[in-house]
């Protein structure tokens, strides 16, 4: 393989082990574009994402005026990008001097120092999405392999656009129909405490079998459409700015939130939480939720007499991260431990280990997947040691702020 291709193969290997993620699809897009300067013999690049009902919208662009040259066929209406997204072929201008079917478009490039420019459209079988445009301050042609290259990188920012399409309309689904759900569980809930109350009349052992049934029922009904929120609303809200906090504090709050959990078990469970406080960048409410996930989560894993203990500390090196300072949640228990061969799944959306279903534990499989989420937007590590029928360990190193 010649030297561009070679390292082709590394980027796509790359963008494969997150084509399944939920990164947001303009970071990708703009890594993507970082590649394709760096790989081909051009000057700057960007993607424009079209449909038949919009203008060209550019969401990534690297290099000299790349942003601009991409706006600019927006404005005139004009240029090898909506070209390319009409005919769903390349459109290919090595030289911007010579006569185009683009003159306005043309005259301004040129008048900005761009001498070609190539155009590849972002179409799958039965779907257009846009186009990756490649810009060169120098006129010439790019050889077949460079092509090549072009248009695989569009095929994979097509791939990209297409699932981050799919996953929001998912997602508003989800949010809609959790929306939905809360507000009959909640009137089931309401009527059914007026029937454990008696205040419609006593009832009979049988009766309160039945009620107590419909109250489990309607918990878990009602925390499955509560875990589907929060799993859409991570995934749909926009990036909001961290602040800095002291994880230490969130940890307590944690801890006063998890009170009455706790006291239902007849589980001993351990908080030691560092005396001085260890700024963080991030969300409380968010990181509060990874800690009540992850001890809810043991609580529910450890069997009655077993120990659970959650530690909140500063460590001076984050596993496989290298040398620095992190702030490290690590919650471990000596309940019924999880599979080895089942641990790369544990933060996949709805997964349920075999220890949870042959015992019985009632889960949304949704806790895990939510706080890895958050782990990831706070730019932190999570990580699980564990053996069947010998408990579990998980860690969250985040990077300190101080």
């Amino acid at each position: 393989m010649t030297s561009s291709t070679e390292r082709l193969v590394g980027v796509l290997s790359e963008f494969a082990r997150t084509l399944l993620t939920d990164y947001p699809v303009q970071d990708l897009l703009e890594e993507l574009i970082r590649h394709a300067v760096d790989l081909l013999p051009i000057d700057a690049a960007g993607v424009s994402l079209i449909s038949q009902r919009t203008r060209p919208r550019m969401v990534a662009s690297r290099g000299p005026a790349a942003a601009e040259f991409e706006q600019l066929q927006t404005d005139l209406d004009e240029g090898p990008c909506i070209a390319a997204y009409s005919s769903e072929h390349p459109i290919l201008v090595p030289d911007l001097a010579v006569e185009t079917p683009f003159p306005r478009f043309a005259k301004h490039a040129r008048e900005a120092g761009l001498a070609a420019v190539f155009a590849f459209p972002l179409r799958s079988a039965d779907r257009r999405v846009g186009a990756l445009d490649l810009y060169r301050t120098s006129a010439g042609d790019l050889d077949p392999q460079d092509l090549a290259v072009a248009q695989t990188l569009a095929d994979v920012a097509t791939v990209y656009v297409l699932n981050a399409e799919d996953r929001i309309a998912r997602t508003e689904f989800v949010s809609s129909v959790s929306h939905e759900l809360r507000t009959p569980m909640t009137s089931i809930g309401g009527y059914t405490e007026l029937l454990s109350d008696e205040t419609a009349g006593a009832l009979s052992p049988r009766q309160r079998q039945f009620v107590e049934a419909i109250e489990r029922n309607t918990r878990r009904a009602a925390a499955l459409a509560s875990d589907l929120l929060v799993v859409a609303t991570l995934e749909s809200r926009a990036p909001r700015p961290h602040v800095s906090l002291d994880l230490v504090a969130v940890a307590h709050e944690a801890h006063d939130a998890l009170e009455a959990s706790i006291a239902e078990r007849d589980v001993s469970v351990e908080f030691d939480i560092a005396a001085e406080p260890l700024l963080v960048e991030g969300r409380a409410e968010d990181l509060e939720r990874v800690v009540v996930n992850l001890v809810g989560n043991a609580l529910k894993f450890t069997p009655d007499g077993g120990h659970v203990r959650c530690s909140v500390s500063r460590t001076a090196e984050s596993e496989g991260q290298g040398l620095g300072s992190f702030a490290r949640i690590e919650v471990s228990d000596d309940g019924v431990g999880i599979p080895e061969d089942e641990q790369p799944q544990l933060f996949t959306r709805f997964f349920r280990s075999s220890t949870a279903e042959t015992h019985q534990i009632q889960g949304t499989g949704l806790g895990l997947h939510i706080v890895a989420t958050i782990v990831r937007e706070h730019h932190g590590r999570i990580g699980v040691r564990s053996q069947h029928q010998q408990g579990s360990t998980f860690t969250v190193d985040l990077p300190t702020a101080d």
